[in-house]
């Protein structure tokens, strides 16, 4: 029920942020400013600062002033379904895209051990992110200024988990989206390392079946977790031999619950899981010199 009220919503409002939700005209603005590649405006009502790059496609980011270590959209929720694919605690993490700072924040709090690399092509976003909402790299981060297919192509450090969340204010970049892109992402994964990455829906516009179908093109294992409230999804992917499964990630999440303490579930999320490794998707894979995200966006699948 309540995705069909979001779809009334969607078809109305056109295109959201990494999270559906609008904020209204009242909103106090904290701060505005066009940078180099976004325009940035921070809001805040009822206790919430609010990272947008087009207030009338939603918001990128939210933080609770008072305990910014609430995790408010169900795709940062979603998120942490992702450690429990890995058969290990995770040595090495890299996140592209920062927006408010709020999946590295918690992954620093339960993690505090573990590196954590943070690519952010534009720095006057993670300005805002030290400034209002609250983000504090500690000793083990490091953030880099830098376009994510950069710094992966030039790196040489290998990860467990390799988080993508890259957004402008319509959509995913589209040189983040490609095959030869995800080639690039296979290789600096560990052996036993996962990619997840932060995918707008719904399911029936062209956008998510293409990069559904760029994925299996790059990699054996792909995985789908739904956000359940929301037209976000997870995308999880890796190259390794051992297929996760349903009734595993079921069998593993308690443990993570009791370990992150989080006043909500994930098993919600978990039950959402399905393998689409071997799905036929009818779709065009996503290349370098064919990849019309926006356009695709706006198009609804043919079934």
């Amino acid at each position: 029920m309540k995705k069909i009220i979001v779809s009334l919503i969607f078809s109305i409002g056109c295109l959201w942020g990494s999270d559906p939700v609008v904020r209204a005209d009242m909103d106090k603005v904290l701060y505005q400013r066009d940078s180099l590649y976004h325009h940035i405006h921070v809001s805040e009502a009822d206790g919430y600062r609010y990272l947008s790059f087009n207030r009338a496609r939603g918001n990128q980011s939210v933080v609770n002033i008072l305990n910014p270590y609430e995790l408010k959209f169900a795709y940062t929720q979603a998120a942490f379904v992702v450690p429990a694919f890995l058969d290990q605690k995770p040595a090495r993490i890299l996140i592209v895209g920062l927006g408010g700072g709020s999946i590295p924040r918690v992954l620093a709090k339960y993690y505090p051990d573990i590196p954590i690399d943070i690519v952010e092509i534009d720095p006057d976003v993670t300005d805002v992110a030290k400034r209002f909402f609250f983000f504090e790299p500690t000793k083990m981060m490091k953030v880099i200024s830098m376009d994510g297919r950069r710094f992966l192509r030039s790196s040489r450090d290998r990860y467990d988990i390799i988080f993508l969340d890259a957004y402008d204010d319509q959509s995913i970049p589209f040189h983040l989206t490609t095959k030869e892109f995800f080639e690039i992402v296979k290789q600096r994964l560990r052996p036993t390392g996962v990619v997840a990455a932060n995918v707008w829906g719904p399911r029936t516009d062209q956008f998510y079946l293409a990069e559904l179908k760029t994925y299996q093109q790059v990699f054996p294992h792909v995985y789908v977790i739904d956000c359940v409230t929301t037209f976000s999804y997870i995308f999880i992917a890796h190259s390794h031999d051992k297929v996760m499964t349903k009734a595993t990630l079921q069998k593993r999440i308690p443990a993570f619950q009791e370990w992150f303490q989080f006043n909500f579930a994930l098993m919600p999320y978990a039950d959402t899981f399905e393998n689409m490794s071997a799905v036929r998707i009818d779709a065009k894979v996503l290349l370098d010199d064919f990849a019309p995200v926006e356009i695709l966006r706006s198009r609804k699948a043919l079934f």
